[in-house]
């Protein structure tokens, strides 16, 4: 195993953040990607995937999500749908879907569905909800339990935490149990990395947690 003695020191306040963001990106990897369906108070669909996500509560079950403003400044439509109507979906991006998740993250303008641009099929949930996403093995039905602000304007973030209200198998999966977890073969999920590099995760290795005696 490599030791390292010597460090040098890069303070973010003395440099341009979308340098910092480079360099973050690279560091905080493989990040999970939550493919976020919403839709608009007037119900326009949106898809777009999200790298800065994870699992922060589970009694009650909750995810979060950052979201940063575009470079304009400017909200980005996901979360500006899910402030408005407080739903969500969130799937996850597959191998075999990881080229549409990519291009439904390109910057259509407001109102563009990204499902449409994407060639992502939408499985329906009824007027005003945000569609499940055919892709998607698994569908977690979240809605909006707080927004946390951590800046403004280009490179700031908004810390979007979800209360998981149900979560959804695909049939292919019922007949697991589901209890002790879903096999990562079947999902097959890919993670973002820095630069335009992704990762997928079937080269795997397992270690039991370790155990303290008293």
């Amino acid at each position: 195993m490599t030791q390292h003695n010597g460090y040098a020191a890069i303070r973010p306040a003395d440099h341009f953040w979308v340098d910092v963001y480079h360099l973050m990106n690279s560091i905080v990897q493989p990040r999970p990607i939550a493919w976020i369906s919403s839709i608009s108070a007037d119900g326009k669909r949106n898809l777009a995937p999200f790298s800065y996500f994870n699992i922060c509560s589970m009694n009650p079950p909750m995810i979060s999500n950052s979201i940063f403003f575009n470079r304009d400044g400017s909200e980005k439509d996901t979360l500006k749908n899910i402030k408005a109507t407080r739903e969500y979906v969130v799937g996850v991006v597959s191998f075999e879907a990881a080229d549409k998740a990519n291009l439904s993250s390109a910057p259509f303008d407001y109102g563009v569905s990204e499902f449409e641009e994407a060639g992502v099929a939408v499985v329906e949930r009824g007027q005003g909800k945000p569609p499940f996403i055919a892709e998607s093995p698994v569908q977690l039905v979240c809605e909006l339990n707080r927004t946390v602000p951590l800046g403004s304007g280009a490179g700031a973030g908004t810390l979007v935490l979800g209360d998981v209200r149900e979560i959804y198998l695909s049939e292919s999966l019922t007949a697991i149990e589901w209890q002790k977890g879903i096999p990562p073969e079947l999902l097959n999920t890919v993670g973002r990395m820095g630069a335009d590099y992704y990762t997928k995760t079937t080269d795997r290795f397992r270690m039991e947690r370790p155990t303290v005696k008293k």
